[in-house]
């Protein structure tokens, strides 16, 4: 035991020996030597995880990982790749809306409202985020983690990393305490002697002029826990440059969102226990998975051989034919023989002929296929599946178990993004020397760095990743409306309705047509609507609600939320209705117009 901990502490004080020249300042041939460790600890395990990111990636993309040429050309080789189904469901799901962004900090609502405005602009247009964020999600899915990169090249950059390219710190159980992380790269010696001009020496030395097109790799290794970076060609033990990070204003400190320097890297990870794995997950979903779905395709293709009758075996003695034919026989059909060398108990040539396959086949089926979903999180009403037809209640009970399974996973792709709105504003306030301008169709801003105050901090909105009910939605806004709840603009957006302001003076011109609205002052435009039921629009102006008004106001509101109809609504409705039914009473009792 004790020489065990002897040991133990041995291996400490050499990995605290080469960490310790792990430092900006090293020499050359000091600081080369601590890369190569440094790449060599975090390469054992990184090595283990790409091995089983390339096995998830067989499974989502053909549902096993079998070789089926050792199969019978008679035998089914069906797949029923469940996975692939559930995991290209759930990435547009996750990814479906802009992260809401807010604006935390001392700033005026003006300029809170133009950054928010622009972050949500740079994420939908400028750089549309959304496709990087859905190969983000399917990365993550695959290799255990999913990794996006941010640099300034004549302006912001961000792009996706495969994360089979990067190596992390293999001690690290969280970003804030990673040493180091590296990134291989590759590039043509021609670029390499424009990027690092002080080597095209070194370079053209053992590449030679005749090849400046030739590719070379090389490692880009962020250390210091994102302090500064260098640039190495490790088969050469050539060091091309070293920088401190030059995301981070060091002359002016107060010019940074973020306190200390970062790497440039943003990194999704969920099932992380901080125990050995780096940054990596523990484990993944598709291999949670993985056996389910050998199951799955081991029942489909048994259910198909004995459905196409492959299942045979036939009993043949020497009487009858010789082996090689019996062979012949079999290869031909894909069968099975019990080839006996004497006479056969009741004759020479025989066939026992296999059943069809029974209900526990299906039942078993149909039991591996939902256990697929459930470690998913995607049944077939959020799938969009018509197989199966479902009830309403039903559908919106099974579409929101679902939304909650995810949610874990929402809630760190939304830490995520709060990191990368974070890295843009600081790379603007950094680098911008003019104001940034973002156009989408409906609008331009332009963010001037001066305008983004120190200490300030972006915050995305829990949830607003996900997608709505629109179903929902529209239901509420049609009992709100019938109780009087609701206003004929705020409905028609609800319900989906497009020019809902033409709408709304279509309808009241039709109201004041047929007499159920009377204009004031005889113009249009100028009534609105405090009841919109089953029965039609009341007769009714509110443009300022009298005494009587508001108590007759007061008293529906109160006999909605007593009636029948109301105890029935599910405990979510009920709060929403409530909260909204706060709201107009607090207008009424202001004195502010009806809605």
């Amino acid at each position: 035991m004790a020489d065990s901990q002897t040991q133990d502490s041995l291996n400490t004080d050499v990995i605290a020996s080469y960490r310790q020249n792990l430092q900006y300042e090293e020499s050359d041939d000091n600081l080369l030597m601590a890369i190569n460790n440094a790449i060599k600890e975090s390469y054992e395990y990184k090595a283990k995880v790409d091995k089983c990111g390339e096995k998830n990636k067989m499974y989502w993309k053909k549902g096993t990982d079998k070789d089926f040429s050792t199969y019978h050309k008679k035998q089914s080789k069906t797949v029923v790749n469940r996975i692939f189904t559930d995991v290209e469901t759930a990435i547009p799901i996750i990814s479906a809306n802009t992260p809401e962004a807010t604006i935390i900090g001392d700033v005026t609502n003006d300029v809170r409202e133009k950054i928010q405005d622009g972050l949500e602009i740079a994420y939908e247009v400028n750089y549309k985020m959304q496709l990087r964020l859905q190969t983000f999600l399917r990365h993550w899915f695959l290799y255990k983690v999913g990794i996006l990169k941010y640099r300034w090249d004549k302006g912001f950059v961000t792009e996706n990393v495969l994360p089979k390219k990067i190596g992390i710190d293999k001690r690290a159980t969280c970003k804030d305490n990673c040493e180091y992380v590296w990134e291989e790269l590759e590039d043509t010696a021609e670029n390499l002697v424009e990027k690092f001009p002080k080597k095209q020496k070194d370079i053209l030395g053992f590449i030679g002029n005749e090849n400046l097109k030739a590719k070379l790799k090389y490692i880009e290794f962020w250390g210091g826990r994102g302090e500064w970076l260098c640039w190495a060609i490790l088969s050469r033990n050539l060091i091309l440059d070293k920088k401190k990070n030059p995301n981070f204003d060091y002359e002016n400190e107060e010019n940074n969102i973020f306190e200390n320097p970062q790497f440039p890297y943003i990194f999704l990870n969920v099932f992380n226990l901080g125990d050995g794995s780096s940054l990596y997950d523990e484990t993944s979903l598709i291999e949670e998975c993985m056996p389910i779905q050998d199951g799955i395709n081991q029942l489909e293709q048994q259910i198909l051989d004995l459905n196409e009758g492959q299942k045979r075996v036939w009993v043949a003695s020497g009487e009858a034919m010789s082996e090689k034919k019996a062979q012949d026989l079999v290869n031909k059909t894909g069968d099975l023989m019990v080839y006996l060398d004497r006479k056969a108990p009741t004759s020479s040539l025989g066939q026992v002929q296999s059943g069809k396959p029974d209900a526990s086949l299906y039942n078993n089926l149909t039991h591996l296929l939902g256990e697929v979903d459930n470690v998913m999180g995607i049944h077939s009403t959020t799938r969009g599946d018509r197989a199966q037809q479902e009830t309403y209640g039903r559908s919106q009970l099974l579409m929101s178990s679902d939304i909650g399974r995810m949610d874990m996973i929402v809630r760190n792709v939304e830490q995520t993004m709060e990191e990368w709105y974070n890295s843009y504003l600081h790379m603007i306030k950094v680098y911008a020397i003019e104001p940034v301008t973002l156009r989408s169709s409906e609008k331009t801003i332009e963010i001037k760095p001066e305008e983004i105050p120190n200490g300030l901090m972006v915050m995305v909105k829990k949830g607003s990743t996900l997608p709505t009910d629109d179903r929902t939605r529209m239901d509420m806004a049609q009992q709100l409306a019938a109780a009087g709840m609701i206003d004929p603009k705020t409905l028609f957006e609800e319900m989906g309705y497009a020019n809902t302001d033409q709408r709304v003076q279509d309808l009241m011109e039709w109201l004041q047509a047929t007499g159920k609205v009377i204009p004031q002052g005889g113009q249009v435009g100028q009534t609105g609507v405090t009841n919109v039921g089953q029965g039609g629009v009341e007769q009714e102006n509110v443009s300022i609600p009298s005494n009587s008004d508001s108590n007759a106001q007061l008293a529906r509101i109160q006999a909605m939320m007593q009636s029948p109809d109301f105890q029935k609504l599910p405990p979510e409705e009920q709060m929403q209705m409530v909260q909204q039914a706060k709201v107009i009473v607090q207008k009424i009792k202001g004195g502010g117009n009806n809605v």
